[in-house]
């Protein structure tokens, strides 16, 4: 039986085999989330058949349009995205911004939906003050959107720039 962490597991381990694409985005400091879904629906595609792509971006009951929808053991999960180079033009703040836009408008969607939703970011380089930054952003934001940071891998790229992928859920209250 396969489930949400052991998917993002999967998802990481196919990603790390892909480090080197990591340093050309680096490099011409580039956005990568369309190469990113693209990567993980192709994966999915070619090793697990059990789970079916339902819809990419498309709209989705009470949801949007989320970047993925998944069947898996007659469980939906919807999946959003967030991926892109940290660097001169944008910094973690512009992926976790609040409100209506980045990352915040799909937290925000995660707290308040009945069904599997979760977000997974992967965000490079990740180093030095920055990371420290990221952190405390990522502690207010798992408070005000009611949301958790489930797992988290690093690697690095060949080029030896640090790589994250974090899987974030609804914070379950007891």
């Amino acid at each position: 039986m396969i489930g949400i962490n052991s998917l993002f597991s999967k998802i990481c381990k196919h990603m790390e085999t892909k480090s080197e694409y990591f340093d050309v985005f680096i490099e011409y400091n580039t956005r990568f989330e369309g190469w990113f879904e693209a990567e993980i629906l192709k994966y999915i595609l070619d090793k697990l058949p059990e789970i079916n792509i339902v819809s990419t971006k498309k709209k989705f009951q009470n949801w949007g349009q989320p970047d993925i929808v998944l069947k898996c053991q007659n469980m939906i999960w919807i999946i959003e995205l967030k991926a892109g180079v940290i660097g001169r033009s944008r910094n973690y703040n512009f992926y976790l911004i609040k409100y209506n836009e980045g990352a915040g408008k799909d937290f925000e969607r995660i707290s308040k939906y009945d069904e599997d939703a979760w977000a997974i970011i992967c965000l490079t380089p990740c180093n030095g003050s920055e990371d420290n930054n990221f952190i405390l952003t990522v502690e207010q934001t798992q408070e005000e959107y009611n949301v958790k940071k489930l797992k988290e891998l690093k690697f690095n790229t060949p080029g030896g720039y640090p790589v994250t992928l974090t899987l974030w859920g609804k914070k379950l209250t007891k």
